[in-house]
């Protein structure tokens, strides 16, 4: 794939991030700096060669390119549109298919409360997505797991009925999730999720009290189609995902933690995930987040501030001349690292590509 021109040389940086030991990417850049286009342009060329691109777009950024190309879009926060974490990915033939679900569902409940809940409060929590289960008729037999499933406020009345301290607790600490203001992503079984080569899951319309909550849930909905061992092809399509402004999640240690399992397991199965951030702080000051990175084969990283510019340098070995080129890089410019490799590069885009990235084209174009 086309990363851009080499300015030293005027030589062309090509890159093919899935003939690495993993297709993980990281993208760290401050403000302004020219990410997203750098971003959306790999994405773009990705449904080229048919990759199926999913994309984590908290700033509506990548909505009007999901339109040009005939991607689909899913906006959390719209009225109506509800995503249920406990669902049973439909396909799944795992016999910890139930379990699985009320794991990321204790995932969750930490990501919404901050914290993780105290022990006493995370056994009443277990037992309580077991019995929420067990009401909508759904146990381990995969025979049961085409029901609808339960939903988080299912569960809340399954903690009100143990009658414990610990569950009473924990009951009103989850209100404001199951029957309060911040119900209504959770709300209702989950409607039906675009499919297509390119999907853009938008959080713009979410509160940020549910942004980080939100994210989490697209982004295991997305992983549920990576993960779910269904019926397929000899040789499924390679499939990226993509995390824009990727802080929101590494600023929560729940949410991190998915974020580095999914770094981890993306190899498996012919996926990639691309993190993108601004606040490169996030990503840097924590265990979680240099697990990203170095499960990142490819590294590109754009303008940085100066305020950052000696943690960056100091992580990814760069020298003096290279913190400065960072320092000081146009936008769109920048250094594509892997391991011990590495190469300057200014982003370049075709006109047709220019107008998918920043604005509306008429398709009719041939040029």
């Amino acid at each position: 794939m086309l990363y851009g021109l080499n300015p030293d040389t005027s030589g062309v940086v090509w890159w093919d991030r899935w003939s690495q030991h993993n297709a993980n990417s990281v993208v760290l850049a401050r403000s302004g700096a020219g990410k997203s286009y750098f971003v959306k342009l790999e994405v773009l060329r990705s449904l080229a060669e048919g990759v199926h691109v999913a994309v984590l777009d908290p700033d509506n950024e990548y909505l009007r390119l999901a339109e040009a190309v005939g991607g689909a879009t899913i906006t959390l926060g719209a009225p109506g549109v509800h995503l249920n974490p406990l669902d049973i990915p439909g396909g799944d033939v795992r016999p910890d298919a139930v379990t699985r679900r009320a794991l990321f569902t204790h995932t969750l409940i930490a990501v919404l409360l901050g914290q993780q809940p105290p022990p006493a409060e995370r056994a009443a929590l277990d037992k309580a997505i077991t019995t929420a289960y067990t009401h909508a008729g759904i146990s381990n037999d995969p025979t049961t797991w085409r029901r609808e499933a339960p939903l988080l406020r299912d569960v809340a009345t399954a903690l009100t009925d143990q009658a414990q301290d610990a569950a009473t607790t924990l009951t009103a600490r989850l209100t404001p999730w199951t029957t309060g203001s911040f119900r209504a992503l959770f709300d209702g079984p989950t409607t039906t999720p675009p499919t297509g080569q390119l999907v853009v899951w938008s959080t713009r319309l979410l509160p940020d009290e549910l942004r980080a909550p939100g994210m989490l849930l697209a982004l295991d909905a997305i992983w549920r189609d990576v993960d779910t061992p269904t019926v397929r092809a000899a040789n499924p399509p390679r499939r990226l995902v993509v995390v824009d402004e990727a802080w929101t999640l590494l600023r929560d240690g729940a949410g991190a933690m998915f974020l580095a399992r999914l770094a981890k397991s993306a190899r498996k199965r012919r996926a990639g995930l691309s993190v993108i951030t601004q606040d490169v702080s996030d990503l840097l000051g924590s265990d979680l987040g240099h697990v990203v990175i170095s499960n990142a084969a490819t590294q590109v990283l754009l303008r940085q501030a100066p305020q950052t510019g000696e943690v960056v340098a100091d992580v990814f070995g760069l020298t003096t001349g290279e913190t400065r080129l960072l320092l000081a890089a146009r936008r769109g410019e920048g250094l594509l690292i892997s391991g011990t490799h590495r190469v300057g590069f200014q982003a370049v885009a075709s006109p047709r590509e220019h107008h998918l990235c920043v604005g509306e084209l008429d398709l009719t174009d041939n040029d």
